[in-house]
């Protein structure tokens, strides 16, 4: 959702992070690809490529990447969680969230060795 991804952007920018958006899972997939980052925030459901997708093409180009899913669902059919989880998931964020626990997550999933 582009809300979604200004406010994310406009609140890792004003702490210093240097962020890259993605309209949807195929173009977020195309990026991955082409260069490696430091943290990938994805929805879990959302146009072309599913957030597992995502999830995968991250851990396949730098599998240390921290990877953090938002999901405005409770129900997750695909189980894209639990496998995520089991492949080395950092956190799932329910929205909507707050502010300072989204900045929480990120801090904690780079703080990871």
């Amino acid at each position: 959702e582009e809300i979604i991804r200004e406010t994310i952007h406009d609140v890792l920018t004003k702490v210093g992070c240097v962020v890259e958006t993605a309209r949807d899972g195929d173009q977020a997939v195309a990026m991955l690809s082409a260069r490696p980052y430091d943290l990938v925030l994805s929805d879990i459901k959302m146009p072309g490529k599913s957030g597992y997708e995502v999830f995968a093409a991250a851990k396949k180009a730098r599998p240390d990447c921290p990877v953090i899913f938002m999901t405005g669902f409770g129900y997750d059919p695909n189980h894209s969680i639990i496998r995520a989880r089991q492949e080395g998931l950092s956190a799932v964020l329910f929205k909507p969230f707050k502010v300072d626990e989204f900045l929480a997550e990120v801090r904690g999933a780079m703080a990871r060795p």
